[in-house]
């Protein structure tokens, strides 16, 4: 569990396509349970379905995934040899979803980049 947080709090490095997809998956799925469970303990706590508690439950789980999410597409940008600032991509409404798309369909730059080894060669 420890190496898996780890995984999900750097910047460093490159995502292949694969685990790209892969660990956006994983991430995804275990936000959505948990904000269900919280929100369902919220609701059970306080009687109210649309109560501060739930809203700040539902909050917190975003901002968990949001740093998530842009840990992923930052590495995801160093397999492609871009920079980090390539990120706000990933935050424009309408265009996050072609951005998405793009990244999930490139292939990364075959050997060694300015950010690392090749995934695949390891």
């Amino acid at each position: 569990m420890k190496e898996l947080l780890k995984f999900y709090a750097t910047t460093q490095g490159r995502l292949n396509r694969l685990r790209y997809f892969k660990y956006g998956l994983i991430l995804g799925l275990s936000t959505f349970v948990i904000s269900v469970l919280l929100q369902f303990s919220a609701i059970m706590i306080t009687g109210v379905e649309d109560g501060l508690l739930v809203k700040t439950f539902s909050v917190c789980v975003g901002i968990v995934w949001f740093f998530g999410y842009l840990t992923l597409v930052i590495r995801r940008l160093h397999d492609l040899d871009k920079r980090d600032l390539w990120a706000i991509g990933a935050l424009i409404p309408y265009v996050n979803f072609v951005f998405g798309i793009w990244l999930l369909l490139t292939p990364g730059t075959k050997g060694n980049n300015q950010f690392g080894s090749d995934p695949l060669a390891e």
